[in-house]
C-alpha cells in the first residue's frame, strides 16, 4: 500500500501539540486511519510534555526545555509523516497505534 505523501495536515497536527491534534482528529481524523494515528500521537506527546512541564516547574529551565525538546521531536515526526514515512514515538506511539487501529 502506497503511503500518502504531501498532506499538510500531518504537519499541522503537531504544530500546537494536543490542541491542533484534537482539531485535526475531530475534523479529518475519523476518515483516515493514518492521520488518526498521528493526531492521537500528537495529543499524547502534547499532554506528556505539559505534565512534565508542570512536574518540573520548580526546577528552573528544565520543564520548558523538555517541553521544547518534545515539541521539536513532534515536528520531526510531522515532517517524516508529510514525506510518507511513519515514526512511532516510544511507548506513546503504541497507544496511538492501538486506538487508531493503524500500525506504522
Amino acid at each position: 500500500m502506497q503511503k500518502e505523501k504531501g498532506n499538510i495536515m500531518y504537519i499541522f497536527t503537531y504544530i500546537l501539540t494536543w490542541i491542533s491534534g484534537i482539531i485535526v482528529y475531530i475534523t479529518e481524523g475519523q476518515n483516515n486511519k493514518r492521520l488518526k494515528f498521528h493526531t492521537l500521537q500528537a495529543i499524547f506527546l502534547g499532554v506528556t510534555a505539559m505534565i512534565l512541564d508542570l512536574i518540573l516547574f520548580f526546577i528552573p529551565y528544565l520543564g520548558p526545555l523538555l517541553f521544547f525538546l518534545i515539541w521539536v521531536y513532534g515536528m520531526y515526526i510531522a515532517v517524516k509523516a508529510y514525506n510518507g514515512e511513519d515514526i512511532k514515538a516510544p511507548v506513546l506511539g503504541d497507544y496511538a497505534a492501538k486506538y487508531s487501529e493503524y500500525s506504522p
